[in-house]
């Protein structure tokens, strides 16, 4: 139960930091551009969106592994639902609580706190070892079907997830959406606030856990959210 409530706890917390990062207005992380892109072409709940590119994910995991494909995963079907909620429950929340970004300085500030948010969220999650999300689940099965290494697998595939958005906004928005130089800070900022929180908080949360897990230190270049 509290591997349960830590693991939603830390999806709630990412939830969040994508809010802010859209209030930022300087660009989403880089793999919730998609859904961020596909809920402004269709004006769409982004929750909505989020749950079903997720989704789409995990068919992706079983079309590159096949037989390989872990059963078990097809449980990331239900957390791209608890996710695409908690990012629809976020926005709103965000929305009336984060004062609106009046300047270059503001905006900054919101995508240093969407990193510190993010970088919480998947320390959280990741030490409860329960279940990944699916974007980490097809950089795996990419990795596994590659034979390369998985943080490079994460690197590849989180730019391709971007590459794809940047070509959709052009395509129906006629204009970069969700996609600048934030996206670009928090590719590698959200990695340095999880070595933070690892170095400060791993041991105090584990032994909150009772010692059921057994966890390395994440790599920031695979553990960014989903």
């Amino acid at each position: 139960m509290k591997r349960l409530i830590i693991y939603l706890a830390g999806l709630f917390i990412m939830a969040f930091g994508v809010s802010a990062s859209i209030v930022s207005n300087l660009g989403v992380s880089p793999i919730d551009t998609i859904p961020y892109v596909t809920s402004e072409i269709l004006k769409i709940d982004m929750g909505i969106c989020t749950t079903v590119i997720f989704t789409c994910y995990v068919l992706l995991q079983i079309l590159l592994l096949g037989r390989q494909f872990p059963k078990r995963n097809i449980l990331q079907i239900v957390v791209s639902a608890v996710s695409g909620g908690f990012i629809s429950i976020t926005n709103r929340l965000a929305a009336v609580i984060l004062p609106e970004a009046s300047g270059y300085g503001m905006q900054l500030f919101y995508v240093v706190l969407s990193m510190a948010l993010l970088g919480f969220g998947i320390f959280l999650y990741v030490e409860t070892d329960i279940m990944s999300l699916p974007a980490e689940g097809v950089a795996q099965a990419l990795a596994i079907r590659t034979k390369r290494p998985m943080s490079t697998m994460k690197i590849f595939f989180d730019w391709s997830v971007v590459a794809v958005s940047a070509i959709l906004s052009i395509c129906f928005l006629k204009e970069f959406r969700g996609i600048r130089e934030g996206t670009l800070i928090a590719a590698f900022g959200v990695g340095l606030f999880i070595k933070l929180y690892t170095r400060c908080f791993q041991k105090p949360l584990q032994r909150f856990l009772g010692k059921e897990i057994h966890s390395a230190q994440p790599d920031p270049e695979i553990s960014q959210p989903d």
